[in-house]
């Protein structure tokens, strides 16, 4: 998908506010891209609200391990976030060309150990469009 210069714009400040921690960066620009249409920013809030908790999440799950105390509600909840997650994809690619809704199929939403690895970078990489919320855009718009 081609990239509007001001999405790009976004994209290298919002790179730079992450230390440069972006992986999914071009995949990040379509979907802000798709969510620029005004019935769709909603969509892309609540995304971002999701991937932030799955990043906070899977971090916490990492730490403690499989057999920390919670891990198993935490589980749970991942899986729940994930899920929503999925669905509010769903609904930004509902406008998007083939090519792009088949990218992103089989990049994030497959079942594939690959897929779920991929979801979770693109998730972490929406986690810092919710912190430029938060606290990255004062003073820099």
């Amino acid at each position: 998908m081609q990239l509007s210069p001001s999405t790009e714009e976004f994209l290298a400040l919002l790179d730079a506010f992450s230390g440069h921690r972006l992986s999914c960066q071009d995949d990040l620009g379509a979907l802000f891209e798709l969510a620029s249409h005004p019935d769709r920013k909603g969509v892309l809030d609540e995304l971002s609200f999701q991937a932030k908790f799955i990043s906070k999440c899977h971090g916490i799950m990492t730490r403690i391990g499989s057999k920390g105390n919670g891990y198993n509600k935490l589980m749970a909840e991942l899986t729940t976030s994930l899920e929503e997650a999925k669905t509010l994809l769903h609904s930004l690619l509902g406008s998007a060309t083939s090519d792009l809704k088949e990218h992103f199929t089989s990049t994030y939403l497959s079942m594939s150990p690959e897929s779920f690895q991929n979801i979770l970078a693109l998730m972490y990489d929406l986690s810092w469009y919710k912190n430029w919320h938060i606290d990255g855009s004062r003073g820099m718009e």
